[in-house]
């Protein structure tokens, strides 16, 4: 069923668009699995569930990397970090971490689901609202983690993004915060334009207001990335397990995803190194991995989704409404009268 040559024709297809839509800033791997769906109308069941999303999330790092534009949310944790690597000329390096651990991130969160996806899938619908208070509190306070040589700076950071969060109807009165009297602000603030303004309108104003040889042009050959992989993997395997795992555990937390757990995947790198120090300021480690971290979450967002027919995440939400419209009908049936087609998602 996955190697029939329609369906790795539309594998090929599915990937190279995606990594057309995560290479462009703003362009989020959600928006193109939406933009998707309507051409899974024609499809047949195993071709229409090929998605573009972890080709997406890696192709997210190329802008942030080389232009420090994330292209997705989940690659604005190390955004930074990459692009202080390009300006030491480490750009090719970066690539491949961010390439190599991402793969190895998304396979470690195939395995977790293939082995355990019924059992994680009922311990995390045992999460209440006390156990959601903590995560989003442990999520808040990585960006002072983060910033642990200036922590006032990362509070500051963090009060004002949850100012901003502030902006739109209050749940569960409905009553406009902070839209002066705008309906457009009504909705809240888009995290899209928000991400757009903070990353992509800052370094152009950047390149446009300096002039002097600290802002010059990146430009080197980028050849293999591959090179120096295996070297990293010897270097930092904790990271690489430690990075999977919490992004499939979190990945598997209904409304949790790859944002979260790059975050708190970068947050702990940085806290548990043996060389804080250096992060900041072009170190690979934290890309290891919060790269194997965000992929390895989206594997893990697919176990609520496929057991329960709850989504882990936006992008798997968009997949359940794809997998009722083929009769792929999510939940325990699945597993039991078409054991075939959950085979062939795994591959997938």
């Amino acid at each position: 069923m996955v190697f029939d040559p329609y369906t790795l024709l539309v594998m090929v297809g599915a990937a190279v668009y995606g990594m057309f839509v995560g290479a462009v800033p703003g362009l989020t791997a959600t928006m193109a699995i939406a933009l998707l769906v309507p051409v899974t109308f024609f499809m047949a069941p195993i071709a229409a569930i090929v998605t573009a999303t972890a080709m997406a999330i890696f192709a997210g790092d190329i802008p942030g990397c080389l232009l420090r534009m994330p292209g997705t949310p989940a690659s604005a944790a190390y955004t930074d970090e990459a692009y202080a690597m390009t300006r030491k000329g480490q750009a090719e390096l970066a690539l491949g971490a961010g390439l190599v651990f991402s793969a190895v991130g998304g396979l470690f969160g195939t395995a977790v689901l293939i082995v355990a996806a019924p059992a994680l899938a009922e311990f995390a619908l045992k999460f209440s609202s006390f156990e959601y208070f903590w995560l989003v509190l442990l999520g808040l306070t990585c960006a002072i983690v983060i910033t642990a040589q200036r922590p006032l700076k990362g509070v500051v950071s963090l009060l004002l993004g949850l100012l901003i969060a502030c902006v739109g109807l209050g749940n569960p009165a409905g009553f406009p915060r902070f839209t002066f009297g705008s309906t457009e602000l009504m909705g809240g603030i888009g995290l899209i334009p928000l991400m757009i303004g903070m990353f992509a309108v800052s370094e152009i104003l950047r390149y446009a207001v300096h002039t002097g040889p600290k802002l010059a042009i990146v430009d080197q050959p980028i050849h293999n990335v591959f090179r120096g992989m295996w070297t990293l993997t010897k270097k930092y395997p904790l990271q690489i397990l430690r990075g999977s795992a919490l992004g499939t555990a979190v990945g598997a937390l209904p409304g949790a995803g790859a944002d979260i757990a790059a975050w708190m995947s970068y947050a702990i790198s940085k806290k548990l190194s043996k060389e804080p120090e250096k992060f900041g300021t072009g170190h690979v480690e934290g890309i290891v991995e919060s790269g194997a971290a965000n992929n390895s979450a989206l594997a893990g967002a697919w176990i609520p989704a496929l057991v329960f027919a709850i989504p882990g995440d936006s992008i798997t939400a968009i997949v359940i409404g794809v997998l009722y419209m083929k009769n792929m009908n999510p939940g325990p049936t699945l597993f039991t009268q078409n054991p075939q087609n959950i085979y062939a998602v795994y591959l997938l």
